[in-house]
């Protein structure tokens, strides 16, 4: 009988809210790790899986509390001591977060962060430790492993500081990884890079891993089994390629529907609605949003009901679904762009002090008003250096920006308040983008402040609303804090900022752009 790696067991998480309410965000879930063996979990943003991830640890975020087993080398997570915790992370379980910026100190440099954790737990000195903390580096990609070592985590693109994260998580070879999102900053061709290093160190190590993403695509890849969350609750599970090719779920139907793809156009179809802020007890969570919702999905909550082939749902109208079809959106041909151009970029050169080699060489490209232009490359190839020259934040050292006709000053700086408003950045990290210290609301408020003439004073609550809307985020996500929401909902905010402007263009880095107000 093989050995449970990491066996969760009825698992509920609430937290508390500011008026002395509690909020439940998961509840009786399980979840079973075994040696060798990588378990996705899939959801929306907001639907618990991170809170599912971190009770795995045994810990929760503030203002949280958590019920249930974790059971790892026969320890209990949950009810451990701290210091029989700290003997057990890093060297027996380790985490990456969602933000690898999170999780890697700035004012300490890569090589003594790497090296802490292999003298703490496997008693490295002297140059066997240097040589190790160079060989991770070096087996997830990161070049000129010894120089890199020196440096810090800011000198390093966002894709370089995940997998600097992934090599701090793996470096003591622990039997259990729980990963929250850990190819978010990743382009394709490092990701393959990335998964197929965790993977081949994952079966030959015998660990075991607990892969949290939004990219059903990566998870049918290289999880053996696939969990589906929503509203706190895992409603379907089995082998992954099962679940992906065949879903029982209406939810998982939903999120394979909403999946788009490089190779053909088609359609992608949202989910309409919102999920709900906290799961829902004596009723289907997903039935507001199911167009096959009737009568008894609403009389009581669907158990989790296994099914042939390690395949479980709860539904209480699998059996019918399973021989309808999945529907695939048609794709319809956007409009037609203008003929004139809305930005113009021509033989632009940046660079950065503390690095002598060129970050972009020469890049023309012109943006037509209805357009919409990606910007696609490895990680470190120039694509926010790019986006950062045209709104503002970085100074090209040669080359000309044209917006709307004229000319583009270099710095925002010295742009108009109107040019400003046009052009909007969403940065990459939602968490070092939006200040912790305010709540959502006033985020919002500020470009609503600068930028909307048109808004009175007291029309702000409803523009913010409205704001929040358009992002499918509910309203009263304008009192939260941004730590007392999800990495999804986090991005979201910071996509809403953009928009509360109502530029003309929105420079989107990791997705498509711009996108067309007027």
């Amino acid at each position: 009988m093989t050995t449970t790696a990491l066996k969760a067991e009825s698992i509920c998480v609430a937290y508390r809210r500011p008026d002395g309410s509690t909020a439940s965000a998961v509840v009786d879930a399980d979840v079973c790790l075994l040696p060798g063996q990588i378990v996705g979990l899939a959801g929306e943003s907001g639907c618990g899986k991170s809170s599912l991830a971190r009770a795995c640890l045994g810990t929760v975020a503030p203002g949280g509390s958590v019920s249930g087993r974790v059971l790892v080398t026969g320890v209990d997570l949950l009810s451990a001591p701290p210091p029989v915790l700290r003997g057990v992370w890093g060297r027996h379980v380790a985490y990456v977060p969602q933000n690898p910026a999170s999780s890697l100190n700035p004012a300490m440099r890569i090589g003594r962060q790497l090296t802490q954790p292999l003298a703490l737990h496997l008693g490295l000195r002297g140059r066997q430790l240097r040589d190790r903390a160079a060989e991770l580096l070096q087996r997830l990609g990161i070049p000129d492993p010894g120089a890199a070592l020196r440096r810090y985590p800011h000198q390093f693109s966002g894709g370089q500081q995940q997998r600097i994260a992934l090599a701090l998580a793996i470096s003591c070879d622990p039997r259990v990884l729980i990963l929250d999102e850990p190819t978010t900053g990743l382009d394709l061709t490092t990701q393959a890079t990335v998964m197929t290093a965790l993977d081949a160190i994952i079966r030959q190590a015998g660990a075991a891993a607990l892969l949290v993403s939004h990219d059903l695509a990566l998870l049918a890849n290289v999880a053996d089994r696939l969990l589906v969350m929503y509203a706190g609750e895992i409603v379907e599970s089995g082998v992954a390629s099962a679940v992906v090719l065949d879903p029982l779920h209406p939810y998982t139907r939903a999120l394979l529907a909403a999946v788009p793809s490089a190779r053909e156009r088609r359609g992608i179809r949202g989910l309409g609605g919102r999920p709900p802020e906290k799961t829902v007890a004596g009723a289907c969570a997903f039935a507001p949003r199911c167009e096959h919702a009737a009568a008894r999905c609403v009389a009581g909550r669907p158990a989790l009901e296994d099914l042939a082939g390690g395949h479980a749902v709860a539904c209480v109208r699998h059996h019918e679904l399973a021989a309808c079809p999945a529907r695939v959106p048609r794709w319809t041909a956007p409009p037609a762009p203008q003929p004139s151009n809305l930005l113009e970029i021509q033989d632009l050169w940046c660079r950065y002090r503390a690095q002598p080699d060129t970050a972009l060489a020469g890049i023309s490209l012109a943006i037509a008003s209805g357009d919409t232009v990606a910007v696609v490359g490895e990680s470190g190839s120039g694509k926010s250096t790019l986006l950062r020259a045209i709104v503002g934040l970085h100074r090209p050292r040669a080359g000309t920006l044209r917006f709307d006709g004229g000319p583009l000053a270099p710095l925002a700086r010295d742009r108009s308040r109107a040019t400003r408003r046009d052009i909007q950045l969403v940065f990459q990290d939602p968490d070092s983008s939006l200040n912790p210290r305010q709540t959502v609301g006033a985020i919002l408020s500020r470009p609503i402040h600068m930028f909307r003439t048109d808004i009175r004073r007291r029309s702000v609550d409803r523009a913010i609303a409205a704001a929040l809307e358009e992002v499918g985020l509910p309203i009263a996500a304008a009192r939260r804090y941004p730590d007392e929401l999800s990495g999804g909902e986090r991005q979201r905010v910071a996509l809403a900022r953009a928009f509360a402007a109502r530029p003309v263009t929105v420079q989107v880095p990791g997705s498509a752009a711009p996108v067309q107000w007027r």
